[in-house]
């Protein structure tokens, strides 16, 4: 089927949120848009601090109000608002129709419980199945998320298995009962690049079987070239370029999306050194007035500082060159953009990777 002819599971319309009540507080996530269609796969990227795992937890309405304060936008997932839905809603949705897999397994899985109990409470919870039906299809979705030993593992304690073998637990629980949406806030971080590898595979072959659409949150590009159909490049709450993982790889236009791409390491030969990003990310109290990324960017002008960038197609015309993958699906937001003419002054590593 034509991407274009299915619906999105998921649409994010200019979503922005504070966690203050003064009027002149910054928005923490600001004028966020993005949407993700049945079995695609949508990576958020960015720093620690960008507000990826911020604008993950309000869709599922798993941030305390107060503080956070939603000020404008809204989420549509199967076309209903999620943030105008009653707890009692939110909570029938949650763990059935759309699930969250967490950064840190440990923290999230109930110490007083087994594994078992909690994959199959999730299932008698939504889908009133008895106890002993729950508990099948449990150790049924334990051998699915292939833990080896799976009739051994569905009695033992979360602390009793690694971290791998957790988060596969965490995998099973949320996909339990089919959702129609999966939210993935980091959930390789903790694990060994192995076991990472595995997890994302899983993952995948368990989403194409379900045609589960996902949200994944990540800093890890490499994550994001392997598993992503779209990206959202995030900086300071705000989403500074958005395309197809293709897109993206082969054509970065915000200067952001530059310095992560020129930052990741090779595992061949290079020329000149990894691109580095100076400063940090600005604190709430520190906000910048225009383009955010201005005071760390090495092509800002003064246009920058003064004016936020709004976001703009890449490419020329809507469907311009679609094999190249440049297009009006392809969106950057910045004054300077195509950078390949503004990378003159900047350093020799930032200008190879605007090359």
């Amino acid at each position: 089927m034509n991407r274009d002819a299915r619906r999105p599971v998921l649409s994010v319309e200019r979503f922005s949120l504070k966690f203050s009540r003064d009027a002149r507080a910054p928005n923490l996530v600001d004028d966020v848009s993005f949407e993700v269609r049945e079995g695609e796969t949508l990576c958020i990227v960015g720093e620690s601090g960008c507000g990826k795992s911020v604008t993950a937890l309000s869709l599922p309405g798993l941030l305390p109000s107060p503080p956070a304060l939603r000020v404008s936008g809204a989420a549509r997932f199967d076309g209903r608002d999620l943030f105008t839905l009653t707890e009692r809603d939110l909570a029938d949705l949650r763990g059935n129709r759309l699930s969250m897999i967490f950064q840190e397994p440990m923290t999230s899985l109930n110490p007083a419980y087994t594994v078992g109990e909690q994959i199959a409470e999730t299932i008698r919870r939504h889908r009133g199945a008895t106890r002993s039906a729950a508990r099948a299809e449990a150790l049924d979705m334990m051998k699915r998320v292939r833990i080896p030993a799976a009739e051994a593992r569905v009695d033992r304690y979360p602390h009793e298995l690694s971290g791998g073998m957790r988060q596969r637990v965490m995998i099973a629980m949320a996909l339990a009962n089919r959702p129609r949406l999966l939210i993935a806030d980091e959930p390789t971080t903790a694990l060994d690049v192995t076991i990472q590898a595995q997890v994302l595979a899983l993952i995948r072959n368990l989403q194409a079987e379900t045609g589960t659409a996902m949200v994944l949150i990540t800093h890890d590009l490499g994550v994001v070239a392997e598993v992503a159909d779209h990206v959202a490049v995030m900086y300071a709450g705000r989403i500074v370029e958005y395309g197809t993982v293709r897109a993206l790889f082969d054509d970065p236009q915000h200067p952001y999306t530059i310095g992560l791409m020129g930052a990741i390491p090779s595992t061949g030969r290079r020329e000149g050194a990894l691109v580095t990003i100076a400063g940090a990310v600005p604190s709430p109290e520190q906000m910048p007035n225009g383009c955010r990324f201005a005071p760390r960017c090495p092509f800002a002008v003064d246009r920058c500082i003064d004016e936020a960038p709004p976001q703009r197609p890449v490419g020329g015309e809507p469907g311009h060159d679609e094999e190249s993958g440049a297009s009006d699906t392809h969106r950057v937001a910045c004054w300077l953009a195509p950078l390949e003419i503004h990378a003159r002054g900047a350093p020799p590593s930032v200008q190879q990777a605007a090359a």
